[in-house]
């Protein structure tokens, strides 16, 4: 029997890259080696490339930057192809998946390998389209440079097409990682940001995907000032050249609270907005590889310049104005980069006056950063409700998913291109309910709704380790936006199922009931007023919650040691999820009470996550975690000094 062969044709490097993944995984799935064909061969058992390239048409309204995925019968073997390099690399993974492989997580130990005869299965035909033009990550949270890279693999093995990272270097997220401030059993690390974004984008480029930079930071670098995060030292010095150039809030110009990023700057002053717009343009000029920067204001609210002249104008309409002076100098230029402006916190009030000259540059950007995740853009799209009163640094920011639409409407009324929801599910949200199914639906159904709201797709602001204690959350964010027509019923099934083998029905149901517990509590009980009625059910949950955790402990220590590679990973990996909430519900119980026993409670399990960090730190940010655990014991604080 003759081997199986490879044609690659074109030379894009993402086409290039997909055949080297196709090879690799059939090598592991058969035992056998794909070779590349040989010139003047007449046919290969494979043949990889963009439509155009080998012979398959292209969908009417398909552009090289759409993404579309073409898995078709040849001969004795397949055509792998789509609209553009990394269509192509989806197409390898869609037919691998077809073949039985799944990716539960980024790593060796989240891949499981289907046991093949040979490489080519029969019955498959894929011709897809996703239904969100952007479906991206940005990242956030405590990272290594290996975290970043196996997020973006794992992106491109799920169909996402886009990385952003948030200021020039991301060094913000590498040095929570490799400081290591917060654990003590660990010890800092030396790092090169620089080095390692390159890294990053040698990554992103490798598998044809979007990126996108920047964000925050454009307040800070321009007049001076560092920006590459929030610096609370409170060791920067600002100079009178740079203080004139600062907002004036209650009659005086200086660091807000001290971060120079949370500081906004006199955007009425023209040399402000000027130096800022000079150094977008070269930031432009000097990275080609980016194809869209962002350009945000200071990430501070409620603190923008109350001088004489910028009291004539919101400050969108500053915005604005800056807006479209960095498109005068980019199109001088001859660029052609987009430039993503951003509705958030101050800026969810749309301008009155000013209006982008050029809005083809532009994409935007929708941050409800106050919002609450109880309630979805699905089913808040019908609502009407009216926005609250601008008045500056006054100003009430929306919480409920129909307060922050009626936001972005205001704003759409103005700007008709495309425009993404930029969201926190997978930062904060996830560690109020750890089970996270109650989250996973919100998501769910934030995403089937962005089209209704008029946007279309998203960039999951989140932690670079989110399979913790499965993978729900994730898959839901990546398949969701490739097809929204699918049921949460389905996307829950195929999670459980692929993680645990038989048991998946029984692991969901657990979360789901674990999930359901908690939500009484997901959301402050105790602040900004007590919420009696969610604490005795809370209270009532608890005691529900210590028995199914017993009860899922017997099965886990079974599978755990029937199952192999990454099922019984996921196994091993619920057994640390039961050890957490072992200690988690007590802690819990006391944060319900205000017992005063809540800090030392949680202090536990954060002694326990720290020991625990080198095994889990692949696939649960720590660090974050920890943060939000924190957080309650602080609320608990002010609970009981309010009624002490």
């Amino acid at each position: 029997m003759m081997g199986q062969t490879m044609r690659v044709l074109g030379d894009d490097p993402a086409v290039r890259f997909a055949a080297t993944e196709l090879k690799r995984y059939l090598g592991k799935a058969t035992g056998k080696t794909v070779t590349r064909a040989r010139r003047g061969e007449a046919r290969a058992t494979f043949t990889l490339g963009v439509c155009e390239d080998v012979g398959v048409r292209r969908p009417r309204g398909v552009g090289r930057d759409d993404d579309w995925v073409r898995v078709k019968a040849m001969g004795a073997g397949y055509v792998l192809s789509g609209s553009n390099g990394r269509s192509v690399l989806f197409a390898v993974y869609r037919y691998l998946e077809a073949c039985g492989f799944r990716w539960l997580r980024p790593g060796r130990d989240g891949e499981v390998i289907a046991k093949l005869r040979s490489g080519v299965v029969k019955g498959i035909d894929i011709d897809d389209r996703p239904d969100h033009a952007y479906r991206s990550v940005c990242i956030e949270g405590s990272c290594s440079v290996e975290h970043v890279i196996a997020m973006i693999d794992w992106q491109a093995k799920k169909g996402m097409n886009s990385y952003f990272i948030q200021f020039d270097q991301g060094t913000e997220f590498f040095r929570r990682w490799y400081d290591h401030a917060d654990n003590p059993t660990m010890e800092a690390e030396a790092y090169d940001s620089a080095a390692m974004v390159a890294r990053v984008i040698d990554a992103i480029k490798q598998r044809g995907m979007r990126f996108e930079r920047m964000g925050h930071g454009w307040t800070c670098g321009p007049i001076g000032l560092p920006g590459e995060g929030w610096d609370r030292s409170g060791k920067v010095k600002v100079r009178p050249s740079q203080r004139k150039k600062l907002a004036m809030v209650n009659g005086t110009r200086g660091l807000w609270k001290g971060v120079p990023l949370d500081t906004n700057l006199c955007y009425s002053n023209p040399t402000v907005r000027a130096a800022m717009a000079k150094s977008i343009l070269a930031y432009a000029r000097d990275h080609g590889e980016v194809d869209a920067i962002h350009v945000w204001l200071a990430d501070g609210s409620n603190n923008n310049c109350e001088c004489a002249n910028c009291s004539k104008a919101r400050l969108a309409d500053w915005y604005v104005d800056l807006l479209n002076e960095v498109d005068e100098r980019l199109t001088g230029a001859g660029l052609n980069t987009r430039i993503v402006f951003l509705i958030y916190v101050d800026l969810f009030w749309p301008p009155l006056k000013r209006r982008l000259k050029r809005p083809e540059r532009f994409l935007l950007m929708f941050a409800p950063i106050t919002r609450s995740y109880l309630s979805s853009f699905k089913q808040a799209a019908g609502e009407r409700v009216k926005m609250k009163r601008h008045r500056v640094n006054q100003l009430e920011f929306p919480t409920t998913a129909a307060e922050n639409i009626a936001y972005l409407r205001a704003w759409r009324k103005q700007f008709k291109g495309d425009g993404f929801d930029f969201d926190y599910h997978a930062i904060w949200a996830c560690y109020f309910d750890l089970a996270q199914v109650t989250l996973s639906r919100t998501l769910y159904d934030d995403i089937r709704g962005l089209n209704d709201i008029g946007l279309q797709g998203l960039i999951s602001c989140q932690v670079q380790r989110q399979w913790f204690p499965h993978g729900l959350l994730m898959n839901v964010t990546a398949e969701a936006l490739w097809d929204k027509r699918q049921s949460f019923k389905r996307l829950v099934d195929r999670t459980f199922d692929d993680a645990y083998g038989r048991r998946g029905a029984e692991v969901a149901a657990f979360f789901v009931e674990m999930s359901r517990l908690g939500r009484p509590y997901f959301e402050p009980v105790h602040m900004p007023e007590r919420g009696a009625g969610r604490i005795r059910a809370g209270l009532r949950n608890l005691k529900r919650m210590r028995e199914l955790i017993e009860t899922m402990a017997a099965t886990t220590k079974r599978e755990t040691a029937r199952q192999s590679g990454a099922v019984r990973q996921s196994w091993r990996l619920l057994g640390t999820y039961l050890q957490i909430m072992r200690r988690l519900v007590p802690a819990f119980e006391s944060y319900l009470r205000v017992d005063g026993e809540t800090r030392e409670r949680f202090e536990a399990v954060i002694d326990y996550v720290h020991r625990q960090e080198r095994s889990l730190h692949a696939v649960f940010d720590v660090d974050m975690f920890v943060k939000v655990s924190r957080w309650r014991v602080h609320e608990a604080g002010e609970a009981a000094g309010a009624t002490g």
